[in-house]
């Protein structure tokens, strides 16, 4: 059974992050990131990978010239934007530098979207009666619709899990494996929509890992909610 099942929604919440507001719509207001075009594509390429790119893969991505990849690259580093690393090949040679947008980094996003995400949060949060099982409810079907489309081994773990992170990458968040489970260091979401919303995103969030895993070997743990970055723990059941 679920910590859900048997507490209320804001009692969940303040374990994850905050209790939900729920509260009259307001006006979206934005920051304009002041990049040009050009770094722009750039940074909106690094926010939906899946993993962290090279010069040249961000080059061919976006058919640029390979110094012109590098120079708005380091601009973004610059500016906190962007992280860089060396990432040994273990062959010969000079390791390639790997770039990921940081959770610093403005959202690339539509403006419109942002606007009906928040008024569709803000209408469910108004209208039902438990908002966060509705979010976690929405999520899973969400998460479950991806899955179908997949052609997977669901004895794979393995598979499994890059399919999710790949689908996550997709959808903006900046996601990396450790031993135990995910880190998610980057949110498309933090920063974009109102933080009064936020608890409802990550309802949304967890029951979307739910639903993505749903009938393979793979279960999600509870969201840990941080002040930069979230984690969730994977677990993998037995063969029966």
């Amino acid at each position: 059974m679920r910590p859900w099942a048997s507490t209320s929604f804001t009692e969940f919440m303040v374990k994850m992050l905050q209790p939900v507001t729920c509260c009259k719509i307001v006006s979206v207001t934005t920051t304009p990131h002041g990049l040009g075009p050009t770094r722009a594509r750039v940074l909106a390429l690094l926010q939906t990978a899946a993993a962290p790119m090279t010069i040249t893969q961000i080059a061919e991505r976006l058919d640029l010239h390979q110094n012109s990849s590098r120079f708005h690259l380091e601009a973004l580093v610059a500016t906190g934007y962007a992280t860089r690393h060396q990432v040994g090949t273990g062959g010969p040679g000079r390791p390639p530098m790997h770039y990921q947008a940081t959770s610093e980094s403005p959202e690339m996003h539509h403006v419109h979207l942002v606007e009906l995400t928040q008024t569709l949060l803000g209408q469910l949060c108004l209208l039902s009666p438990d908002p966060g099982a509705s979010a976690i409810e929405a999520g899973r079907t969400w998460g479950s619709s991806l899955a179908s489309q997949e052609e997977r081994d669901h004895e794979l773990p393995e598979t499994t899990v890059i399919d999710l992170v790949r689908h996550l990458g997709e959808r903006g968040f900046t996601t990396t494996r450790d031993q135990a489970g995910l880190c998610f260091s980057r949110c498309p979401f933090r920063g974009t929509v109102r933080d009064d919303l936020l608890p409802l995103v990550c309802a949304v969030h967890q029951g979307f890992l739910d639903g993505f895993l749903e009938g393979t070997r793979v279960h999600s743990g509870l969201l840990e909610i941080g002040e930069q970055t979230c984690r969730v723990d994977l677990g993998i059941h037995e063969q029966g």
